[in-house]
């Protein structure tokens, strides 16, 4: 009997930590921004609407439109952060903040991407959508989304 009760409280306990592993593994993915939510953040973040086209583009093929992306090492040890997949080699620095946008890396790895875009602002206005490999290969010359149905309003019945 007592073999019995140790066997069952072991089987608690492991669907219990079960349950806690998978919270866990829950709470690590960001949140996934639809082509309209993008398109609000990035007008919100003072983005023409003449390219948001090609900044929802660029998200899409960069992150899966994750806004908590992490990704790295790559080429000379770089980590990749945020929906724009921010380098960690030029643009901001692990752990402390620093780079050309003056940013903590791991800032571009939450939900809230105003300062994932100032500083994809910074990397635009000085390198241009070349910067991000993706967009070269997946959005340059081909087409790109269409956010047409983002700005329609639906009629009340």
């Amino acid at each position: 009997m007592i073999i019995y009760k140790s066997r069952r409280n072991i089987t608690k306990i492991m669907i219990i930590d079960v349950l806690l592993l998978l919270s866990l593994v829950t709470l690590t993915y960001g949140k996934i921004l639809s082509e309209c939510e993008a398109m609000k953040e990035l007008q919100r973040g003072g983005i023409s609407r003449s390219f948001i086209s090609n900044w929802i583009c660029l998200m899409k093929n960069e992150s899966g439109m994750d806004t908590q992306l992490i990704t790295g090492p790559k080429a000379a040890s770089n980590y990749y952060y945020g929906i724009f997949q921010i380098s960690s080699g030029k643009w901001c620095t692990r752990g402390r903040v620093g780079g050309i946008c003056n940013k903590r890396c791991e800032d571009f790895a939450n939900d809230d991407i105003q300062d994932d875009i100032i500083c994809a602002k910074t990397i635009s206005n000085m390198d241009g959508f070349k910067a991000w490999n993706e967009w070269t290969k997946k959005c340059k010359n081909k087409p790109l989304p269409n956010i047409r149905h983002c700005t329609r309003r639906r009629s009340i019945t």
